[in-house]
């Protein structure tokens, strides 16, 4: 079997303690955004039921009368 070779010449890595203020910051940022995107999920799910709502109740159009370009009335001249 082949060996897996230790890559150690790799950029070393640092990590920073956050502190209480930037913990609870990036925990609201998150809450934040997650809440965006369920606020669109469910506005987008409303929409696809209002509009599987209106297809189901598709009635068929009214029989249009001609369009004329000028008013009823006297012929023009």
């Amino acid at each position: 079997m082949a060996e897996i070779a230790d890559s150690s010449n790799g950029p070393a890595v640092e990590i920073e303690q956050l502190t209480r203020k930037d913990m609870c910051f990036q925990i609201l940022c998150g809450t934040g955004i997650a809440s965006g995107l369920l606020l669109l999920w469910i506005l987008e799910t409303m929409r696809n039921v209002l509009f599987r709502g209106l297809n189901a109740l598709h009635v068929r159009p009214r029989r249009r009368r001609r369009g004329a370009a000028f008013p009823a009335g006297k012929p023009r001249v």
